[in-house]
């Protein structure tokens, strides 16, 4: 189903070490995908719609979504996905992205900054790789840079305390997972309870809007 290709038509990276794994993630992303992954199942392929979950004890849910019935071009719409660099100006509300290290055209680490409407900035240090396929999905997967992010400076917004995500492309689905909270101790608590009870109550369209401006900026081009 998915095809096997990336950004330049690249070979697919990180393959498999074990039918099944992944190679080269890491271990809170890998647990993160698996806990996607048992979801799956919930999810129907008639039309967009969202499963999410509680994990251990934090503020946030995570959440997948997956929109069917689309034509994709998954080696286009990968190379969208890692083009980090042109976020701005191309993905909704991220303002910045500065690359701290560029390993390949499928392998960056680097600080994205976003203003997102009445909740004010946002930033994270992120290491976003693309990991070849997985039980039939083309998985390009990110997780939070602790110590990176740590040393944000939080007069440029609030950090986050975690950031897990994947995109799951398929010849004709796109999945989308997030599990991400703020810093608790970067804002005051009214935002923080905005950030978090908030963002559990609109995450579903926001998955969607991520889904849905993904795929128009790789058709785009």
């Amino acid at each position: 189903m998915p095809v096997g290709a990336t950004a330049a038509g690249l070979p697919a990276g990180n393959f498999a070490a074990a039918p099944g794994r992944l190679s080269g993630m890491s271990a809170a992303a890998e647990e993160f995908l698996d806990r996607v992954l048992a979801h799956e199942g919930e999810l129907t392929m008639d039309k967009f719609n969202y499963t999410s979950w509680k994990f251990e004890k934090r503020p946030t849910s995570e959440g997948f979504g997956i929109l069917p019935g689309q034509d994709v071009d998954v080696e286009a719409m990968a190379a969208h996905v890692l083009d980090v660099e042109n976020y701005p100006g191309n993905v909704k509300y991220v303002d910045s992205t500065e690359i701290v290290e560029r390993r390949s055209p499928t392998d960056v680490t680097y600080i994205q900054r976003m203003n997102l409407p009445v909740l004010g900035k946002i930033q994270v240090q992120i290491h976003l790789a693309d990991y070849g396929i997985r039980e039939g999905w083309h998985i390009i997967a990110w997780d939070q840079d602790d110590d990176g992010t740590a040393e944000l400076n939080k007069k440029q917004g609030a950090r986050t305390a975690y950031n897990l995500g994947a995109w799951l492309l398929a010849e004709d689905t796109v999945g989308y997972a997030l599990s991400s909270a703020p810093l608790k101790s970067d804002m005051n608590a009214l935002k923080y309870m905005a950030m978090t009870k908030g963002a559990d109550a609109t995450a579903s369209e926001v998955l969607r809007q991520n889904i849905e401006g993904m795929l128009a900026w790789t058709n785009r081009a």
